[in-house]
């Protein structure tokens, strides 16, 4: 007799063996009764298998004795025996579910928050008008203003952004700004309106590259500091103040000298890998490693650690948990002696790096000399004597009347 798989879930049944000679007897007799019986499967001639309601099962033991039957129960299923499992797991079940709303917790808080698209502004600045708005590490996003308030406020407090973005992905808050262009180039510097180009050094012209503007310099002249080398007004020379102000643009290569002065110690420090390496994993949390004193102990005195990090992802969400792959590499300091002849190369390359650093897009070194190297207290000290070409013209302001 078959029965619904729903109805039997809920309420619970058993799968029993039966085993005697009147096996069929029992039968119509547990039917007549009104019994819920189902699955009947005969195993052997006198031993049969089948499924009985829960509230049946007392209801047996009068017909079983009658028959002269024997019963064995084989699988207990449905609603009743899954709860009297849970109800000696609850401990396991109370672990589950509070792990259940700790990653509904953590998903609904925000744990980082980015700053994209900035050059000069301060991303310290964009965080704090950020944090005064309701978006900060740890605010839960139901709690966060609308995305298009958030712009509209981070562009009325910061008068130096044309635009602001805002998005949620996942536990990350991110802010994409686009900040104005610097008409105001020119307001950094004090510029106020048209400029003339004047020399910020002295040195001898080099190449002029004037976009606008008249020239009065030429290549090869010899300038000093403050020299005017781009009038801003076109017009006669003799009568500046009756020509057409235009202002100046443009770039005025010099060629001037720089003198360095480096120390390279004869005894260097520097760094060895063994090639002994080893693999430690940890947990993270909110972007904190949980190191375990007892868990991957450091084997090595000296190591340069590499780190991964592993984030769990639901779908598209990145969870503010995952583990950290470490690799620990083993190394050692050695000490190497150089000779006066390689500390001065040394020092001969430290000191061009610096300078190109220093000369700009436009700068380049012509030609270089040592002056003087000497050896004192266990380095060597020398003076080098660069000749360079560098954009030596800075702008000046035209004022009214000049």
């Amino acid at each position: 007799m078959q029965q619904k798989n729903w109805p039997q879930t809920i309420k619970g049944n058993l799968r029993i063996e039966l085993t005697g000679n009147r096996l069929a007897e029992f039968i119509n007799r547990a039917t007549g009764v009104g019994m819920d019986i189902s699955q009947i499967v005969r195993v052997a001639p006198t031993r049969i298998r089948l499924t009985i309601a829960i509230p049946d099962y007392w209801r047996l033991r009068p017909i079983l004795r009658e028959t002269g039957s024997k019963m064995r129960i084989l699988n207990k299923q449905g609603l009743p025996f899954w709860l009297a499992r849970i109800k000696r797991r609850r401990f396991f079940v109370w672990g589950m579910v509070l792990f259940v709303i700790l990653i509904f917790s953590l998903t609904s808080m925000v744990w980082s928050v980015e700053v994209e698209g900035n050059e000069t502004v301060p991303t310290a600045e964009i965080l704090s008008v950020l944090k005064k708005e309701g978006v900060f590490v740890g605010q839960l996003k139901s709690r966060m203003p609308d995305n298009l308030q958030i712009q509209y406020r981070l562009t009325q407090q910061m008068p130096h952004l044309s635009w602001a973005g805002f998005r949620i992905e996942g536990t990350r808050a991110i802010v994409t700004v686009v900040e104005k262009k610097r008409v105001e180039e020119g307001e950094k510097s004090g510029e106020k309106g048209p400029i003339n180009l004047v020399a910020k050094r002295a040195g001898l012209i080099y190449d002029l590259r004037v976009e606008r503007g008249r020239p009065v310099v030429e290549v090869n002249d010899v300038v000093k500091k403050g020299q005017l080398l781009v009038s801003g007004r076109y017009g006669d020379p003799e009568n500046p103040k009756e020509g057409k102000l235009v202002g100046a643009k443009g770039s005025v290569l010099g060629e001037v000298w720089y003198e360095s002065e480096v120390s390279v110690p004869l005894i260097q420090k520097r760094k060895v890998y063994t090639g002994n390496r080893e693999r430690a994993y940890y947990p993270y949390l909110a972007s904190r490693v949980i190191r375990l004193p007892f868990l991957y102990p450091d084997t090595y005195r000296q190591v340069e650690r590499i780190q991964r990090v592993h984030a769990l992802r639901a779908r598209d969400w990145r969870l503010p948990f995952g583990w950290v792959e470490e690799e620990r590499m083993e190394m050692t300091w050695v000490k190497q002696k150089l000779s006066v002849r390689e500390a001065i190369a040394i020092g001969r390359s430290r000191a061009r790096e610096d300078l190109l650093a220093r000369l700009g897009e436009h700068g380049r070194i012509l030609e270089e000399k040592i002056l003087h190297p000497r050896r004192d207290n266990g380095k060597v000290v020398l003076k080098i004597h660069f000749d360079v070409v560098e954009d030596i013209a800075s702008p000046q302001p035209i004022l009214q009347g000049e």
